[in-house]
Protein backbone atom coordinates (compact mmCIF):
# COMPACT_ATOMS: atom_id res chain seq x y z
CA UNK A 1 0.00 0.00 0.00
CA UNK A 2 1.73 3.53 -1.35
CA UNK A 3 1.88 6.34 1.29
CA UNK A 4 -1.38 8.00 -0.97
CA UNK A 5 -3.62 4.39 -0.25
CA UNK A 6 -2.25 4.92 3.59
CA UNK A 7 -3.39 8.54 4.12
CA UNK A 8 -6.42 7.92 2.40
CA UNK A 9 -7.46 4.56 4.61
CA UNK A 10 -6.68 6.80 7.62
CA UNK A 11 -8.94 9.55 7.09
CA UNK A 12 -11.75 7.47 5.21
CA UNK A 13 -11.79 5.04 8.54
CA UNK A 14 -11.52 7.70 11.10
CA UNK A 15 -13.43 10.31 9.30
CA UNK A 16 -16.62 7.53 8.53
CA UNK A 17 -16.37 6.24 11.98
CA UNK A 18 -16.63 9.89 13.35
CA UNK A 19 -19.61 10.59 10.98
CA UNK A 20 -21.51 6.93 11.97
CA UNK A 21 -20.75 7.86 16.39
CA UNK A 22 -20.88 11.05 16.67
CA UNK A 23 -22.23 12.68 13.85
CA UNK A 24 -25.49 14.75 13.95
CA UNK A 25 -26.70 12.84 10.39
CA UNK A 26 -26.31 9.70 12.07
CA UNK A 27 -28.40 10.98 15.13
CA UNK A 28 -32.25 9.86 14.25
CA UNK A 29 -30.77 6.35 13.01
CA UNK A 30 -28.90 6.09 16.26
CA UNK A 31 -31.93 6.88 18.36
CA UNK A 32 -34.30 4.67 16.28
CA UNK A 33 -31.75 2.11 16.98
CA UNK A 34 -31.59 2.75 20.34
CA UNK A 35 -35.43 2.76 21.62
CA UNK A 36 -35.09 -0.57 18.98
CA UNK A 37 -32.85 -2.18 20.91
CA UNK A 38 -34.17 -0.82 24.44
CA UNK A 39 -37.68 -2.85 23.55
CA UNK A 40 -35.41 -6.07 22.65
CA UNK A 41 -33.48 -5.56 25.89
CA UNK A 42 -36.89 -5.53 27.73
CA UNK A 43 -37.88 -8.83 25.89
CA UNK A 44 -34.89 -10.69 26.01
CA UNK A 45 -35.03 -10.03 29.79
CA UNK A 46 -38.04 -11.77 30.21
CA UNK A 47 -37.49 -14.68 27.73
CA UNK A 48 -33.89 -15.37 27.29
CA UNK A 49 -31.94 -15.46 30.47
CA UNK A 50 -31.28 -18.13 31.77
CA UNK A 51 -29.47 -19.02 35.17
CA UNK A 52 -28.39 -15.28 34.99
CA UNK A 53 -26.26 -16.07 31.75
CA UNK A 54 -27.14 -14.14 28.92
CA UNK A 55 -27.80 -16.67 26.09
CA UNK A 56 -27.80 -14.16 22.63
CA UNK A 57 -28.29 -10.64 21.61
CA UNK A 58 -30.97 -9.57 19.33
CA UNK A 59 -29.75 -7.77 16.15
CA UNK A 60 -31.00 -4.44 17.23
CA UNK A 61 -28.99 -4.77 20.55
CA UNK A 62 -25.55 -5.57 18.58
CA UNK A 63 -26.16 -2.79 16.33
CA UNK A 64 -27.24 -0.45 18.93
CA UNK A 65 -23.34 -1.17 20.89
CA UNK A 66 -21.67 -1.12 17.28
CA UNK A 67 -22.68 2.24 16.34
CA UNK A 68 -22.28 3.85 19.63
CA UNK A 69 -18.63 2.60 19.99
CA UNK A 70 -16.03 4.30 18.00
CA UNK A 71 -13.57 1.34 18.38
CA UNK A 72 -16.36 -1.23 16.92
CA UNK A 73 -17.30 0.89 13.95
CA UNK A 74 -13.95 1.65 13.31
CA UNK A 75 -13.32 -2.07 12.79
CA UNK A 76 -15.60 -2.48 10.35
CA UNK A 77 -14.81 1.00 8.84
CA UNK A 78 -11.42 -0.60 8.47
CA UNK A 79 -12.35 -3.27 6.97
CA UNK A 80 -14.85 -1.52 4.29
CA UNK A 81 -12.09 0.77 3.30
CA UNK A 82 -9.36 -1.62 3.49
CA UNK A 83 -11.65 -3.40 0.78
CA UNK A 84 -11.48 -0.77 -1.44
CA UNK A 85 -8.31 0.08 -1.27
CA UNK A 86 -5.90 -2.79 -1.67
CA UNK A 87 -5.92 -4.49 -4.81
CA UNK A 88 -7.38 -7.91 -5.22
CA UNK A 89 -5.76 -11.51 -3.86
CA UNK A 90 -3.17 -12.10 -6.50
CA UNK A 91 -0.26 -14.78 -6.84
CA UNK A 92 2.76 -14.36 -4.52
CA UNK A 93 5.91 -15.08 -5.89
CA UNK A 94 8.61 -15.57 -3.03
CA UNK A 95 12.37 -16.90 -3.69
CA UNK A 96 10.76 -19.20 -6.37
CA UNK A 97 8.19 -20.61 -4.84
CA UNK A 98 4.58 -19.44 -6.14
CA UNK A 99 1.60 -19.61 -4.22
CA UNK A 100 -1.60 -20.77 -4.93
CA UNK A 101 -4.89 -18.96 -5.54
CA UNK A 102 -5.88 -20.47 -1.58
CA UNK A 103 -2.96 -18.89 -0.41
CA UNK A 104 -3.21 -15.59 -1.85
CA UNK A 105 -6.59 -15.67 -0.66
CA UNK A 106 -5.96 -16.16 2.91
CA UNK A 107 -3.38 -13.81 2.65
CA UNK A 108 -6.03 -11.23 1.38
CA UNK A 109 -8.25 -11.72 4.04
CA UNK A 110 -5.65 -11.70 6.51
CA UNK A 111 -4.54 -8.04 5.17
CA UNK A 112 -8.21 -6.68 5.66
CA UNK A 113 -8.48 -8.37 9.06
CA UNK A 114 -5.19 -6.46 9.89
CA UNK A 115 -6.51 -3.33 8.62
CA UNK A 116 -9.82 -3.58 10.59
CA UNK A 117 -8.11 -3.56 13.52
CA UNK A 118 -6.17 -0.79 12.47
CA UNK A 119 -8.76 1.12 12.04
CA UNK A 120 -10.60 0.39 15.24
CA UNK A 121 -7.54 1.71 16.93
CA UNK A 122 -7.18 4.49 14.94
CA UNK A 123 -10.79 5.41 14.83
CA UNK A 124 -10.75 5.01 18.83
CA UNK A 125 -7.89 7.66 18.65
CA UNK A 126 -8.81 9.97 16.25
CA UNK A 127 -12.57 10.07 17.90
CA UNK A 128 -11.64 10.37 21.44
CA UNK A 129 -9.31 13.83 19.71
CA UNK A 130 -11.32 14.78 17.36
CA UNK A 131 -14.46 14.57 21.15
CA UNK A 132 -11.48 16.66 22.94
CA UNK A 133 -11.02 19.21 20.58
CA UNK A 134 -13.98 20.08 19.26
CA UNK A 135 -16.62 18.91 21.24
CA UNK A 136 -15.10 19.93 24.43
CA UNK A 137 -14.44 23.23 23.06
CA UNK A 138 -18.46 24.32 22.11
CA UNK A 139 -19.29 23.29 25.22
CA UNK A 140 -17.34 25.34 27.31
CA UNK A 141 -18.03 28.32 24.63
CA UNK A 142 -21.82 27.27 25.07
CA UNK A 143 -21.59 27.26 28.96
CA UNK A 144 -19.72 30.77 28.92
CA UNK A 145 -22.31 32.21 26.90
CA UNK A 146 -25.35 30.89 29.05
CA UNK A 147 -23.71 32.18 32.52
CA UNK A 148 -22.90 35.47 30.55
CA UNK A 149 -27.08 35.85 29.96
CA UNK A 150 -27.97 34.62 33.68
CA UNK A 151 -25.92 36.83 35.00
CA UNK A 152 -26.94 39.71 32.58
CA UNK A 153 -23.67 40.05 30.85
CA UNK A 154 -21.47 40.79 33.53
CA UNK A 155 -20.00 37.55 33.92
CA UNK A 156 -16.64 36.50 32.31
CA UNK A 157 -16.32 40.63 31.38
CA UNK A 158 -19.27 40.30 28.31
CA UNK A 159 -17.79 37.34 27.09
CA UNK A 160 -20.21 36.70 24.76
CA UNK A 161 -21.36 39.98 23.43
CA UNK A 162 -17.33 40.99 23.29
CA UNK A 163 -16.97 38.15 21.32
CA UNK A 164 -20.19 38.27 19.22
CA UNK A 165 -18.73 41.79 17.92
CA UNK A 166 -15.31 41.23 17.67
CA UNK A 167 -16.45 38.45 14.73
CA UNK A 168 -19.03 41.26 13.90
CA UNK A 169 -16.44 44.15 13.39
CA UNK A 170 -13.52 41.40 11.56
CA UNK A 171 -16.60 40.61 8.91
CA UNK A 172 -17.75 43.46 8.37
CA UNK A 173 -13.98 44.86 7.28
CA UNK A 174 -13.53 42.08 5.20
Amino acid sequence: MDFFRFTLFCLSTVGMTSIIVQGVIFQPFRDFISSRAEKKRQKREQIFLANGRLLWKFPAEWLNELIHCAQCTGFWCGLLCGFFLLPGPVEVSVGGYTAGSQSAMLFYCGTLFCLGTAGSFLSALGCNVIDLVFYRKMNALRLLEEQDRKLGGESAGGFADASSQEYSENSSES
